[in-house]
């Protein structure tokens, strides 16, 4: 109820974008998942600190069901200020590469129309999430309200409830694809790595339900 009013209140000052996005109810929680659309998402940043770092790439593709809708997916360079610096050697994203970029909230705003109605899937919601909702701060001076799974938090609780040991570097994306049988793709491109987070979900997903219903609100993060 607390969420819902705020959202209200959210919605009322809100503009452009940003009030578009908070006209198109949230997905419901007691809702299958199955039954539902997801936006699975990654970001490239200049390092790892929201508050003083910044995105410079978004890349995200569609699920409907358990389907991923490989002609929804989307790869975006975004503009920033100063330069990539060291991060270039993670991402390889350089500073020529980001002379052709879209300003920061044209990015956004693509991405809100994107996420409207789905709930968002990323890997390691802290980081990704942290990301988005600081510059939704910066450009509409609010926060990215949103349902939210983190397959890195369904991982680790697949693991725990089997009382299986996690080991140092298990639950990175790329490790798990491993675990499960899934291709190895290049790392640290935004686009592959959503892909990439949008097939370990897909993977993990009967592994928490099997045939039967599975609400939304089961594998929230």
């Amino acid at each position: 109820m607390i969420r819902t009013l705020r959202r209200k209140w959210y919605r009322a000052q809100a503009n452009g974008a940003m009030a578009k996005y908070l006209s198109v109810p949230l997905p419901s929680k007691r809702e299958d998942v199955r039954a539902l659309e997801f936006l699975a998402l990654d970001l490239e940043t200049t390092g790892l600190d929201s508050a003083t770092d910044r995105i410079v790439s978004i890349g995200s593709v569609r699920i409907a069901g358990d389907r991923i809708l490989g002609n929804s997916a989307r790869h975006t360079l975004i503009q920033i200020d100063g330069s990539v610096q060291q991060s270039a050697t993670i991402h390889q994203i350089t500073d020529t590469d980001l002379d052709t970029a879209v300003p920061e909230r044209s990015a956004l705003d693509a991405t809100l129309d994107e996420l409207s109605g789905r709930v968002l899937l990323v890997h390691h919601a802290a980081m990704d999430y942290g990301f988005l909702n600081a510059a939704c701060h910066r450009h509409y001076n609010m926060p990215l309200i949103t349902r939210t799974v983190d397959t890195l938090k369904l991982a680790r609780h697949l693991r725990e409830r089997g009382n299986q040991q996690i080991k140092e570097g298990e639950l990175r994306l790329h490790a798990l694809r491993t675990a499960y049988g899934l291709p190895r793709y290049a790392a640290h491109n935004a686009l592959s790595d959503a892909v990439a987070t949008a097939e370990l979900y897909l993977a993990l997903l009967p592994r928490w339900a099997g045939r039967d219903a599975l609400p939304l609100r089961t594998i929230l993060a």
